[in-house]
């Protein structure tokens, strides 16, 4: 045998796990990790000043978050994001937002666990997953150009 070849028993690995999606997106929770759990200070102004001004930044957020994830997800595994692919995304973006607000609920003082938050973050990962959803035909097309 040899030395370049693998034995019939080793799997034939064909996705490539840290492809530039997937660098981004780890990039991108980082961010939502440290942002959602340092101390901010909103005493001043602020252009969304509105009421669930918050709501629609965790919508927002976990938009993102489940769009560059099925992104990464469907750049090292799969030509396609089927059906199985976006349970498994949501479930796990969802899985993370419900711990990113237990874990401001019982490690900080200065923020809160919301259930409306939670509703919000989940709202945008559907949203993230339909979004690219629809945009992936566009996406293959410039990946793949003819």
């Amino acid at each position: 045998m040899s030395m370049l070849t693998k034995p019939w028993w080793v799997p034939r690995i064909r996705h490539r796990l840290f492809n530039p999606f997937t660098a981004v997106f780890l990039l991108y929770a980082i961010g939502i990790t440290v942002l959602s759990l340092a101390r901010i200070d909103s005493r001043g102004q602020s252009f969304l000043s509105f009421e669930g001004a918050d709501k629609l930044v965790h919508c927002l957020f976990y938009f993102g978050f489940a769009f560059l994830m099925a992104l990464a997800y469907k750049g090292s595994f799969a030509r396609a994001l089927g059906r199985k692919a976006q349970i498994i995304v949501a479930l796990i973006a969802m899985t993370y937002s419900g711990i990113i607000e237990l874990l401001q609920g019982f490690l900080t003082v200065y923020r809160s666990a919301e259930l409306g938050d939670f509703v919000a973050n989940s709202v945008g990962v559907i949203f993230g997953l339909v979004a690219l959803k629809v945009l992936d035909p566009f996406i293959n097309r410039m990946k793949n150009p003819k």
